[in-house]
């Protein structure tokens, strides 16, 4: 399922309510180019509105909106990331967000930093604006803590240096 014939008909059926459909999204949303982005998003509404901000259904469409970098869909993005009761689906929306989101580092970043899945923290970390107090304290509170992820402090001790004093 791999080859263009194959994404031509996920295109045909991304419309559809039904399985089929859910799953040509999926293939476009893992596969798909820039002129699926609209196939993508209405996949990604559908299902929100259709199963809930926890569907494991979304992984994909959630993965899909990020790596088309689809603009528009980081109302919904923010709205699974706000409502999910899934850790790694929080984590897939905030990483989907950092890539269609202009406000990220400002706003959901800064809410990653204290994440309990280290993935998150460390993305939280690359990306957090550090013009807030709570931020530059929590960089530094991840920089010296030594039950921390390796790659968390790694992304730390990137944005503000190993001795945690460059912010």
């Amino acid at each position: 399922m791999r080859s263009i014939a194959a994404l031509d008909r996920a295109r045909i059926w991304a419309h559809r309510p039904d399985a089929l459909g859910a799953a040509a999204a999926a293939m476009l949303a893992a596969r798909g180019g820039q002129y699926d982005t609209g196939l993508v998003l209405a996949a990604l509404r559908r299902t929100v509105r259709a199963e809930g901000p926890h569907s494991q259904s979304l992984w994909t469409l959630v993965d899909g909106a990020g790596r088309l970098a689809i603009t528009c869909a980081a109302p919904v993005l923010r709205h699974v990331y706000r409502e999910t009761a899934s850790s790694h689906l929080r984590g897939r929306a905030a990483r989907a967000l950092a890539a269609t989101d202009p406000s990220f580092a400002a706003g959901f970043a800064v809410e990653c930093l204290w994440d309990c899945e280290e993935t998150t923290r460390e993305l939280a970390a690359h990306h957090a604006a550090t013009g807030d107090a709570r931020v530059v304290e929590q960089l530094r509170r991840l920089a010296a803590d030594p039950a921390e992820e390796a790659e968390v402090q790694t992304a730390v001790r990137s944005r503000i240096g190993p001795d945690a004093a460059g912010v």
